[in-house]
């Protein structure tokens, strides 16, 4: 009996040995298999740190330095290709200060003057005023935390002097001193209002918005600018200021005072200061009685810029070149006069049926001087001046629709563009004289707004590549006493959009959508000026 026990005991020690040991194999296989197979609903997935994320070297080339070095990254994030770099190395090449709080696991940068606060696992960044959300999270790594490339260019690019560029494909990140052509910005208290003065190098084209209730946005295109000294914590009817630098343009976010209900534009010194005066709600001597019992108050709607008043009534359409001048010739014999036609007198008819008056500059193949297309424009009285044409380049690849506003040319691209359009045509070629132009142009303000309006609404109609906003001296847009743009609505030399410019049904669908574009700007600036009216009652 007692033998026997001893070998049942045995059995039972065995089998739990090997139960034991094989929910041990199952554990550390399953440990094995975690990190490298998370599942798709696991909540914490998107910050999961990868085990076996092996070194990268990153070239840095440090032109504000003046010396070139390689710096050691990590591709960190699991599922991921973003490159990380630790808060040490970033602090070493930024020649920050660093502020590591283990408690409460979050990391202070100080740049200048500027804090920039993390937190790991988090994609939040605490900035001085304002936060940014990161598409991927700040990642703690071997006892550090390391910082995504995309924080140095979405995040601290537009908000420092510095100008960081990184290629993903050579990792190579390129750091300089941004070139700056915005010297100062004050703000001047006055009697019942405030202004703001940015004083610039050079003219400068812009264009002031009020995207929502207290806040004006001044964008200035052609800006290069250290975002950190135009700062200002305001005074009198302004309580901020604060700057961003993107590609292109300055953008300045205005916080006023509940009391502004008005702000105006203008250019001193031949445009090399451009000044925003914010106005005072006008109060009447005798206060409104409150009424008794429920009543419903209207909320204020955003400052009303009376700066410019429009009634949009009378709409110019200029198909570009026609006659002997073709312009680009396109894939399969397509070429642009055909097409700048077909497309303006579809967008003629869309205008109609939606109850403006129409003029063409020409209804046929016929050739036009770029100044008579101008005067067309100002004995019909237009409210607006469209001009269209199409790209083309010798690349293939090349696509998109861009939407150009008179004023010196800021890029290479739209020099290029610019220099196609104005060929072959014996008007003055005197930069100065666009400049002076555009210096005396009450209308740049109106033609950026338009071009803006028709870039969003045409791109988002027909899910057209968005190539932006230019801004170039066009001689047909000089002459023009009146809103004016000149829409490139797509490149000849692309084979997909050639074959699409090259349909009737096509040039339907963009003719509607510039007409759509005509008149949510017509909508928009109808109401700033009825809202400007009754504030002059």
């Amino acid at each position: 009996m007692a033998g026997g026990s001893r070998r049942r005991g045995c059995r039972t020690g065995l089998g739990a040995y090997l139960v034991t040991w094989l929910a041990l194999a199952l554990l550390a296989s399953w440990a094995h298999l975690a990190p490298a197979q998370v599942p798709a609903d696991e909540p914490l997935a998107w910050r999961t740190v990868d085990p076996d994320a092996r070194d990268v070297t990153i070239a840095v080339d440090d032109r504000a330095a003046g010396r070139s070095r390689s710096l050691v990254g990590r591709q960190l994030l699991q599922g991921s290709q973003e490159v990380y770099v630790s808060s040490a190395a970033a602090a070493d090449l930024l020649q920050a200060g660093r502020l590591w709080q283990a408690m409460t696991r979050r990391l202070t940068l100080r740049l200048g003057d500027r804090d920039y606060r993390f937190t790991g696992g988090s994609r939040l960044v605490v900035l001085d005023g304002r936060d940014a959300l990161l598409p991927v999270p700040v990642l703690e790594a071997d006892g550090d935390v390391w910082l995504p490339m995309v924080f140095f260019t979405d995040v601290l690019a537009p908000e420092s002097a510095l100008r960081l560029t990184w290629d993903a494909g050579a990792r190579r990140l390129d750091i300089g001193e941004r070139e700056t052509n915005v010297a100062s910005l004050r703000v001047v208290p006055m009697t019942r209002a405030t202004s703001v003065r940015v004083r610039c190098d050079e003219p400068l084209s812009y264009r002031a918005t009020s995207p929502e209730t207290g806040i004006i946005e001044l964008k200035i295109y052609g800006a290069q600018a250290d975002p950190g000294r135009l700062r200002s914590s305001g005074r009198g009817l302004v309580d901020a200021v604060e700057a961003r630098q993107y590609e292109g343009a300055l953008v300045l976010t205005i916080r006023v005072d509940d009391l502004v209900t008005r702000y105006r534009t203008t250019a001193e010194d031949e445009g090399r200061e451009i000044v925003l005066t914010v106005e005072e709600e006008q109060i009447a001597a005798l206060p409104e009685p409150v009424p008794r019992g429920q009543a419903e108050m209207a909320l204020r709607d955003a400052p009303v810029d009376v700066t410019r008043s429009l009634e949009v009534r009378t709409v110019v359409i200029d198909p570009g070149h026609g006659g002997a001048d073709p312009g680009v010739a396109g894939l399969g014999g397509l070429i642009e006069k055909d097409v700048n036609l077909g497309v303006a007198l579809a967008l003629r008819d869309e205008l109609r049926r939606r109850g403006f008056a129409v003029v063409l500059t020409r209804d046929q193949d016929r050739n036009l001087s770029l100044a008579e297309r101008a005067e067309i424009a100002n004995a019909a009285n237009g409210d607006l001046f469209i001009s269209l044409h199409c790209n083309g380049w010798f690349n293939e690849g090349a696509r998109g629709l861009e939407t150009y506003f008179l004023s010196p040319a800021k890029s290479d691209w739209s020099q290029s563009v610019e220099a196609v359009e104005n060929r072959g045509h014996d008007e003055p070629d005197d930069v100065d004289f666009i400049v002076w132009d555009l210096v005396q142009n009450r209308f740049i303000s109106a033609s950026s707004d338009l071009a803006e309006v028709v870039q969003a609404e045409v791109t988002r109609r027909l899910g057209q590549s968005d190539r932006g906003v230019r801004q170039a001296g066009f001689r047909v847009l000089v002459g023009a006493w009146m809103p004016a743009v000149l829409v490139e609505m797509g490149f000849l030399t692309h084979p997909e959009e050639s074959s699409l410019l090259g349909r009737d049904a096509y040039r339907r669908r963009l003719a509607a959508a510039i007409a759509e574009a005509v008149v949510v700007y017509r909508d928009r600036v109808g109401h700033h000026a009825a809202v400007a009216g009754e504030g002059e009652q």
